[in-house]
């Protein structure tokens, strides 16, 4: 022990004395009395953390967000969640063209940036055959890296890191990684292991790798077969500690698996979530974005109203009437047969979609009010006297 010059001998006398006494007691290095019973002492390597205030916080010169792609994909640890079949992995390597080529992805802007691919489940075929059918005869990006299978790049903790840093090391413009896919990297699972613990420890070295390169690092993952209607990010292979981990998550997801539009379900910290309806253009092998899936839903809304026999009898007797005109839905269903727009529906069906499409009425320029009579709902139409 380094001898104290600023003591007193009876303070010299006191430390040595306590020493003594708990080695007696059973003390070794490393270890404290706590409540009377010796334990391993934490926090020797204690380090005082300066805390800053709330004023000093709001003067600090911190960068906002960096972008990847604009409002979609900030640097740092991401997720690309879809079941298998899903064309993720195309969506991945098209969106490294993307950022290689500073073009757009779904319509929004990409930062240049070189991009290291790792597709684990594959050789060097598989995705020359994918940059072809994306790219056809288009020159292959010069700062498009590709990590295959057959390369054995490794499992976290054991060779991954280190293969991943030495990339970066050599090729320093590299700003995105894509994963795919991420079982193919993951240790495995400790005897006696929870699924959070797991997904702990693997989750916080590649978040490390993201945050200490200031890259963006995407893991393409499958989904459940068991589908959580309520909340697609829930969907995502793992434990809770899945989404904690993030800074980003996006998830492919489909009413019915044959359908060919999806939705983009986005969101992450710090940004807004979106969701976006994209469909698989099969000749060129991308995916395009249709329109957010409330503007979509709204079209589509719009769609069924107008090419409905509803509202085509609807206006038909409006043009014979002299823009006004009330019935019941019988009246409305009678009028159809000779109208050239036969209506099939039953009369609560008619009423109901009345009710439901009065806003679009309303758009469309016609008034609609109803009263009830002897014989039921009486549906009140009128063309409003445009100014």
């Amino acid at each position: 022990m380094e001898e104290r010059s600023d003591l007193t001998e009876e303070q010299r006398q006191k430390i040595i004395n306590d020493m003594i006494k708990f080695e007696e007691m059973g003390g070794t290095k490393g270890t404290v009395l706590d409540n009377g019973k010796f334990r391993k002492a934490k926090h020797l390597n204690f380090k005082p953390i300066k805390t800053v205030t709330a004023s000093e916080l709001d003067e600090m010169d911190i960068p906002p967000i960096e972008w990847l792609v604009d409002k979609i994909l900030p640097v740092g640890l991401a997720m690309l969640g879809a079941p298998s079949k899903y064309y993720k992995s195309y969506m991945a390597l098209d969106l490294c063209i993307r950022i290689c080529n500073g073009s757009k992805f779904l319509g929004f802007n990409c930062t240049k940036h070189a991009c290291l691919y790792l597709d684990l489940e594959s050789t060097k075929r598989r995705p020359r055959s994918r940059l072809n059918q994306i790219l056809g005869d288009q020159r292959k990006p010069d700062n498009l890296y590709i990590i295959t299978g057959d390369d054995e790049p490794g499992r976290i903790n054991d060779g991954l890191e280190e293969q991943i840093n030495y990339q970066l090391s050599e090729h320093p413009e590299i700003k995105f990684i894509v994963i795919d896919v991420f079982q193919m990297v993951r240790q495995q699972a400790k005897r006696n292991q929870s699924g959070y613990d797991r997904d702990y420890e693997d989750f916080k070295v590649l978040k490390k790798i993201a945050d200490s390169n200031n890259v963006g690092l995407m893991l393409i993952h499958h989904t459940r077969k068991m589908v959580d209607p309520t909340d697609p990010f829930n969907n995502l292979s793992g434990s809770v500690g899945v989404m904690g981990a993030l800074d980003c998550a996006m998830v492919i997801s489909k009413d019915k698996r044959n359908d060919k539009e999806a939705t983009l379900h986005i969101t992450g910290r710090d940004m807004e979530s979106m969701e976006l309806k994209i469909q698989f253009n099969r000749k060129t092998f991308q995916w395009e974005c249709i329109g957010t899936a409330e503007d979509v839903e709204k079209q589509r809304e719009v769609d069924e109203y107008n090419n409905s026999p509803i509202t085509k009898t609807i206006k038909k007797l409006l043009e014979q009437n002299g823009g006004e005109w009330s019935g019941t839905a019988t009246d409305i269903s009678n009028a159809s047969k000779f109208l050239g727009c036969r209506i099939y529906d039953s009369s609560d069906k008619i009423g109901t979609f009345i009710k439901n499409n009065e806003h679009l009425f309303y758009f469309d320029s016609i008034e609609y009010s109803y009263k009830r009579g002897s014989s039921g709902r009486k549906h009140c139409f009128k063309v409003s006297q445009v100014s």
